[in-house]
């Protein structure tokens, strides 16, 4: 059945996702999920599209309007929240279906291109490895992948009818790359790169003019769109610069930390074998004539392949190392598209052995942390699940007056929303950012001096545990006691786990602070 039908393992691994959503509510939100959430869920409980508990970092984001981050990603979620509520239960439901749609887009994209189904299932397995859905990049990839489907039928060579026009499908390619963009500028730019490149290849195959004047306009609308609100809207270019500024995209060149190697190898090993077999196969090439199958999922493989390259390099050299989340989302598309230009040139049993000894590994390696979801993170759910940490928040946060400050976590922060009169705080931005987050936490403690702090079990180990010893030694403070709500300990609290299964618990860290008066 692998073999010959193509739904079979995205099928499965849906079902995986929806499983582990279904019986323990993960993935749980990781630390900055409310940063992107907030402005809707303020906009729906009170009014003004702004989100307060980033003020400290973010004034403009905070206080008038939320401009942070391109705001497409916003629309949906806002349709989607009228419906279903401003819990944290209803944004992991809207990534998931964020994720269905992407799965189910590429999936659309190997039946045009006519993979192989063995090709297409055994991609399918690195669907695994993308489990961090939280942000506005669910969204951007779902329109990325559109965009890739629009250029595979707007090409003859890639998946066009003799009876199709290109015409509209060209005119989606490039409106789906612009509405790409506006959702995250970074991903919008990789599928920009991945459709122009395919476009380009497959109208030199096609002997046909390359459309110049929709390819242009894919690439000047955003332009236009940045000029018009930086003049327009002075403001919410302001409150785009603040976040510009605080997470700079470009860190300078710099020799890569191991860790972020790690990073790139735990999160693309499907690309890194793509990479090591590759020429080989184009070896063959040389001495075999091109067929119609290697033609076109050649064209992908190369168009996919290069700005995934270009991230996973540069990620590890001059851009934040968390980028490398972008190839991940291309990873199976890439791996499919090798595998069916692979064995079009080299079809042997031993090579196909020789591959899928090197894929095994890596498909394992991706899994890691869905694995740990579905083991450890049942153990912590059966601990203390999703309702209970609810109930422990609104308990935490019952009887206090108004302006009592709490700094909390994104994951719980959905719960305490409703409450306009606490002081929320985001656990990451209790002020500007500096070069140290340690020493910019402490400072954030020490000026705005919460009586309060409810944190997940990532945020307490990764970042607070050192934070809140540093701050015992404060003159100001009065009194601090901790309470960990966790019977069933989470890779979080083993140092050597963090890196590998993190963020799957949501037992709630309760930090009590008490400071003296006077200042």
């Amino acid at each position: 059945m692998m073999r010959n039908r193509l739904w079979v393992v995205f099928a499965l691994v849906l079902a995986w996702h929806a499983a582990i959503f279904i019986f323990t509510q993960q993935p749980v939100p990781a630390n900055d999920a409310f940063f992107y959430d907030g402005a809707v869920i303020h906009h729906l409980l009170h009014g003004g599209y702004y989100n307060p508990c980033v003020a400290p970092g973010f004034p403009i984001s905070g206080t008038e309007v939320f401009s942070a981050y391109p705001p497409l990603y916003q629309l949906p979620l806002l349709g989607w929240m009228s419906i279903f509520g401003v819990s944290a239960l209803s944004a992991i439901a809207f990534h998931l279906c964020l994720f269905g749609l992407y799965a189910l887009v590429m999936f659309a994209v190997f039946y045009r291109l006519r993979t192989p189904p063995w090709c297409v299932n055994t991609a399918a397995v690195l669907l695994l490895g993308i489990t961090f859905r939280d942000r506005p990049d669910s969204f951007a990839h779902v329109l990325g992948m559109l965009a890739v489907y629009a250029c595979v039928r707007s090409r003859k060579t890639l998946g066009r009818l003799p009876a199709e026009q290109a015409g509209v499908w060209v005119w989606l390619m490039a409106a789906f790359v612009v509405l790409a963009i506006t959702t995250s500028l970074q991903i919008g730019g990789i599928y920009l790169l991945v459709v122009s490149l395919a476009t380009a290849m497959a109208c030199h195959l096609d002997g046909e003019k390359l459309p110049i004047f929709p390819m242009s306009l894919m690439a000047l609308i955003p332009m236009a769109l940045v000029l018009v609100v930086r003049l327009l809207l002075p403001r919410a270019w302001a409150g785009f610069m603040e976040n510009v500024h605080q997470t700079p995209f470009l860190t300078g060149f710099r020799v890569p930390h191991w860790q972020e190697i790690a990073k790139v190898v735990r999160s693309v090993p499907g690309i890194l074998v793509v990479v090591i077999l590759l020429p080989v196969v184009w070896f063959k090439r040389q001495r075999e004539r091109d067929s119609e199958v290697a033609r076109k999922h050649e064209v992908i493989l190369l168009a996919a392949l290069l700005p995934a390259l270009g991230i996973l390099v540069a990620s590890l050299t001059i851009i934040s190392a968390n980028t490398v989340a972008i190839s991940n989302y291309l990873q199976p598309l890439i791996l499919a598209v090798y595998l069916a230009f692979s064995v079009s040139l080299w079809p042997g049993a031993r090579w196909l052995r020789l591959q899928m000894a090197l894929l095994i590994p890596a498909m394992l390696l991706v899994s890691v942390r869905i694995v740990g979801m579905t083991t450890w993170g049942v153990m912590c759910a059966r601990d203390f699940g999703y309702t209970q940490a609810v109930q422990r928040t609104e308990a935490e946060l019952a009887n206090h007056p108004a302006g009592y400050k709490v700094v909390m976590s994104s994951a719980f922060l959905y719960t305490a929303a409703p409450d306009q009169d606490l002081g929320l705080i985001h656990s990451d931005w209790m002020t500007r950012a500096g070069s140290d987050s340690r020493l910019s936490d402490l400072r954030g403690l020490r000026t705005l001096k919460p009586e309060k702090m409810i944190l997940t079990q990532f945020d307490y180990y990764r970042r607070f545990e050192a934070v809140l010893q540093s701050l015992r030694g404060d003159p100001w403070l009065k009194g601090i006691q901790v309470t960990n709500t966790a019977r069933v300990r989470p890779p979080d609290s083993f140092k050597s786990l963090r890196q590998v299964v993190q963020h799957i618990s949501w037992a709630p860290v309760i930090v009590d602070l008490s400071w003296r008066d006077g200042d």
